[in-house]
């Protein structure tokens, strides 16, 4: 009898500790304290999710400049290009007498990952009709005119785009590099001006607008360049009566230099095309470059069946993967913001709230990106936030190109907007 009273003691004591236990995943809990959480009710929300073509994503002043073309059977044909400008490396420079331009070569090291599979491509590298500013924000549909001449030597197309492989010149061999050998006549042009077009950046900014590089392949891969290192520039080689020299126009942390970027979405999102969100997609692709957000309509909380007063302690939004196949790596989080009245974008409250995990990233156990918005969600059933759209993007955007794909409620029933609240 007393082992008895002992099994049933333990059995009973076991039901209790399970009926208090916490939610198994406790994301955003933090919003109330422990002894609160007892009575905790959940429901499972309606929301949908569109593809809606970005529109506001600053390409200026970034850490890495990308070029080339790349296709991509989910998001169609990427095309990455820049505008930068260059500096004196030498003030006040004398060419010597009768100076002749023997070659000029516009350099770039590579600084971070390569998209697709790297081959040589047909590069195009115009003037800037206008001076780019550093104070000025470009964003990247703020393409600059360019005068429509290929400064690129023809006889060097195509141009080798190989983050791996060594470039070989005459007999030597250098490091892998982007090496654009550009029009010896033009840089004769370079040398020919007044002098006091060297007599400090002012006056050579003033003169000489700047480059455009892009790629007129149609695939071939897309490649990550340094835009402010000591190998990253345009030499010009040149000869005088007495010596055979080179100088260096630079890119440097004061160059104003903004990205490009141009996509062609295949059928399936035709409609990003014409500047127009996706409808009732069974599936949504966010793509980096500066190409697609993800719109999320969460109007289903204003079906959230919650008395006055009732705290929301999780709002996870649950997004899977789909298991279409992409040349492009994913993204390590997604970030959430919402647009502005007035314009522009911030972010998600719980991006600046201490004490709320907002995750963002991918969970291998559910196989899908997971998302925690509470205090939007508490904002939103208090009537202090009346905005039902949520927009997610890679906060990488603007200098990698990153995709992930994930199925829409259409048509999957793991995508899910599930709502955890207590009185």
């Amino acid at each position: 009898m007393r082992l008895f009273r002992v099994f049933t003691i333990l059995f009973f004591g076991s039901l209790l500790l399970q009926a208090c236990r916490k939610p198994s995943s406790d994301l955003g809990l933090g919003l109330q304290p422990s002894g609160e959480l007892l009575d905790l009710r959940t429901d499972t929300l309606g929301f949908s999710i569109e593809m809606e073509p970005v529109d506001s994503l600053r390409t200026d002043e970034r850490s890495r400049l990308l070029l080339g073309d790349l296709y991509d059977p989910i998001s169609g044909l990427t095309r990455a290009s820049f505008s930068t400008e260059f500096r004196l490396s030498e003030t006040n420079k004398d060419f010597g007498i009768d100076p002749v331009c023997d070659s000029v070569i516009l350099t770039f090291r590579f600084n971070g990952p390569t998209y697709g599979q790297n081959f040589d491509q047909y590069l195009v590298v115009e003037q800037l009709q206008d001076t780019l500013s550093y104070d000025t924000s470009y964003y990247q549909f703020n393409v600059p005119a360019t005068d429509l001449n290929n400064l690129v030597d023809p006889a060097h197309q195509p141009v080798q785009l190989h983050t791996t492989r060594p470039l070989y010149v005459g007999n030597d061999t250098l490091s892998p590099q982007v090496r654009i050998p550009l029009i010896p006549s033009w840089g004769q042009n370079i040398i020919e001006a007044d002098s006091s077009v060297f007599l400090n950046n002012e006056n050579w900014r003033s003169w000489f607008k700047g480059l455009q590089v892009r790629s007129e392949s149609g695939a071939g891969g897309i490649v990550c360049l340094e835009p402010t290192s000591g190998v990253s520039l345009m030499r010009l080689y040149y000869h005088n009566t007495t010596d055979t020299t080179s100088y260096d126009f630079v890119i440097n942390s004061n160059s104003a230099r903004a990205g490009h970027f141009k996509h062609v979405w295949p059928t399936e999102f035709a409609a990003l095309n014409d500047s127009m969100s996706t409808l009732n997609a069974p599936r949504v692709a966010l793509t980096g470059g500066a190409s697609s957000y993800l719109r999320v309509d969460l109007s289903g909380l204003e079906d959230l069946d919650a008395p006055e007063g009732a705290v929301i302690n999780k709002a996870e939004l649950v997004l899977p993967l789909n298991s279409a196949l992409s040349k492009l790596p994913r993204p390590s989080i997604l970030t959430a913001f919402l647009k502005r009245e007035a314009g522009g974008l911030e972010l998600s409250p719980e991006a600046t709230s201490p004490g709320v995990t907002y995750g963002g990233q991918f969970d291998p156990e559910r196989n899908a990106y997971v998302l925690n918005m509470p205090i939007y969600a508490q904002r939103r059933l208090n009537g202090e936030e009346t905005r039902p759209f949520v927009y997610l993007y890679s906060e990488l955007s603007s200098v990698a190109l990153e995709q992930v794909v994930f199925d829409t409620p259409i048509s999957s029933t793991e995508a899910t907007f599930v709502v955890t609240w207590s009185e």
